[in-house]
């Protein structure tokens, strides 16, 4: 029980993690709405230049594919033990219908053996005490059959937040890892991954974040990759299509400048 309700709480704390991460984007989305609106007049004093791509977006995605994942496992168990109750109950009543008074009734019988008095023995059954018996014990084996994909299950979920993983020399994972980690090819878990990719982002994002006030004086501006990859705007990717620089994600963003 205990373990089970310890991993309602890590997936409850992935769902949040998953609708911080859309509301954190989304925050940083309607704030430069004003700016991407006045984007024209920017350009004209001069072409924007792009930085890294922020992985916001990969965070995201890693986040929707692990929970994808987790919620497939949680429906094998939800549907196996809908079974495994409906099988006990139909297991349970094919028990009571044994009896084993009606056709095993003991008789005393007053015997000597080996000169001892042994004053009741009973009497052999007559008859089958449980007749469902064969389907009992197929029931039973599909009990066994519907726990045993549940553990499985349960067991999958328990790997896929603890353990399964992804390696750190990739490009995708080049930003999130330190050079001796790239150079010795480790390997860290994909939950790890995903806070990694949001440290990054959170620190991009209030490298480049700047107050309305001061708008005129500093010219930053975050720009998703829909628009930066529309204006074919100068930029660091991680990525490339044909030798052109694509985003890792559609939904990473870009400080500009």
């Amino acid at each position: 029980m205990g373990q089970r309700y310890k991993l309602i709480q890590k997936i409850i704390t992935i769902l949040f993690l998953f609708f911080i991460l859309f509301f954190f984007t989304n925050l940083f989305y309607n704030h430069n709405k004003g700016i991407l609106a006045s984007e024209e007049e920017e350009e004209e004093k001069g072409r924007l230049l792009c930085g890294k791509e922020i992985p916001v977006g990969e965070a995201m995605e890693k986040t929707g594919e692990l929970l994808e994942k987790i919620v497939g496992e949680l429906e094998k168990i939800d549907i196996n033990s809908y079974y495994l109750i409906k099988t006990q109950r139909e297991m349970e009543e094919l028990a009571e219908k044994c009896d084993v008074k009606k056709y095993c009734t003991p008789e005393c019988k007053t015997v000597t053996i080996r000169d001892v008095i042994v004053d009741c023995i009973a009497d052999k059954c007559q008859g089958d005490p449980c007749p469902g018996k064969k389907e009992i014990d197929k029931l039973f084996n599909e009990i066994i059959a519907y726990n045993n994909q549940i553990q499985e299950a349960k067991d999958k979920i328990h790997k896929l937040i603890y353990e399964e993983t992804e390696s750190l020399c990739t490009k995708e994972n080049g930003d999130i890892s330190t050079k001796w980690e790239k150079s010795q090819c480790i390997s860290i878990t994909i939950q790890e991954a995903i806070r990694r990719k949001l440290n990054l982002s959170r620190g991009e994002f209030n490298k480049c974040y700047v107050p309305a006030a001061e708008l005129e004086k500093v010219r930053k501006l975050l720009l998703n990759c829909d628009t930066v990859m529309s204006q074919n705007l100068p930029r660091e990717t991680k990525t490339e299509e044909k030798g052109i620089p694509v985003c890792t994600s559609l939904h990473n963003w870009f400080c500009c400048h």
